[in-house]
């Protein structure tokens, strides 16, 4: 296990080297290029991407830094709100239709699956708007709270800062403004979750052990509980990385449709102010987090694997 994270140490190094030699070819001007300065150069720009110094918005004047603390909260918590709903909905979904091989809901929960797989984020996004916002007219189109609420800034996140704040119609307005943006965001991933979760569960159900807990009564919902769940884990914790990837490229598409204040919509705004900095930082940040994320993930998913192996065995 030593041996395999160590590896896993080696390849971030590897990949964060040729991250930041990226960045700094992008940054420099090849007409100011001194061939006798580019190793001295490289490692001064390479420090301040690892410091996070990023210097000035060249369209706002406002460190890059601080403006990152404005925008990289709304995305986490749109984030962490479609994972966590994905899949909560999506486990509980593939465990029902693989209990149920073959019958009409598993065949409804099958033809979700690939329906919502098959749906573009940015269609299903402006459909929504398209229909609650403009026929229906029961949501608002854009924004994460509306501008009639001053909301102190607790934490930067909308919804803790709300709960906080402590009023049932700023709350309410919250959620409104957050229905259509979650739900475009979680349908794929929710699909990916259900997917996974009713393959593992039908291979599961040919096992001894789970013949043995229906010959000893045990109803459906307790062998989803006790025996399906906690052996779908390595399964799901495999493809994790892919989802969460997956989810923060739609997310990007979500928040400029619904004009959500995160990174998506801050980074559109700054290619169309060619503000090079900000796209520079948030790279760097991004593929950072994701490669963490990543390690994080396959330790995590080895670990699981070992320990359910050695359980079975």
């Amino acid at each position: 296990m030593i041996e395999f994270i160590f590896k896993k140490m080696q390849l971030f190094l590897i990949t964060m080297f040729i991250l930041t030699l990226i960045l700094f070819w992008a940054h420099i001007r090849l007409g100011d290029l001194e061939i006798n300065r580019i190793v001295p150069d490289y490692i001064h720009y390479a420090t301040d991407l690892i410091t996070l110094k990023f210097g000035n918005s060249s369209e706002s004047g406002m460190p890059i830094i601080e403006e990152m603390k404005l925008f990289f909260p709304p995305t986490v918590e749109l984030l962490l709100l479609s994972l966590v709903i994905s899949f909560g909905f999506g486990i509980f979904l593939g465990i029902v239709g693989g209990l149920n091989h073959h019958s009409f809901t598993d065949k409804c929960i099958y033809g979700y699956c690939l329906l919502s797989s098959s749906v573009p984020v940015y269609w299903s996004a402006q459909i929504f708007i398209l229909l609650f916002c403009i026929y229906i007219k029961i949501f608002p189109t854009s924004g994460n709270i509306s501008l009639l609420y001053d909301v102190p800034r607790y934490s930067g996140f909308m919804t803790i800062d709300v709960i906080i704040y402590g009023n049932y119609d700023v709350f309410m307005d919250m959620l409104k403004h957050l229905a259509l943006p979650l739900t475009a965001l979680s349908i794929v991933p929710c699909a990916t979750f259900a997917r996974i979760t009713r393959r593992a569960t039908i291979n599961l159900t040919q096992k001894y052990f789970i013949k043995a807990a229906y010959c000893r009564g045990e109803s459906k919902f307790d062998i989803g509980v006790h025996h399906v769940l906690r052996n779908i884990l390595p399964d799901i914790i495999q493809k994790l990385n892919i989802i969460i990837c997956n989810l923060y490229s739609s997310c990007i598409l979500v928040e400029v449709i619904f004009e959500w204040p995160g990174t998506g919509l801050w980074i559109t705004q700054s290619i169309s102010n060619s503000d090079g900095r900000i796209i520079e930082a948030t790279t760097f940040v991004l593929g950072t987090s994701f490669l963490i994320l990543n390690i994080t993930l396959d330790i995590l998913s080895t670990l699981v694997i070992n320990r359910t192996r050695l359980t079975h065995s």
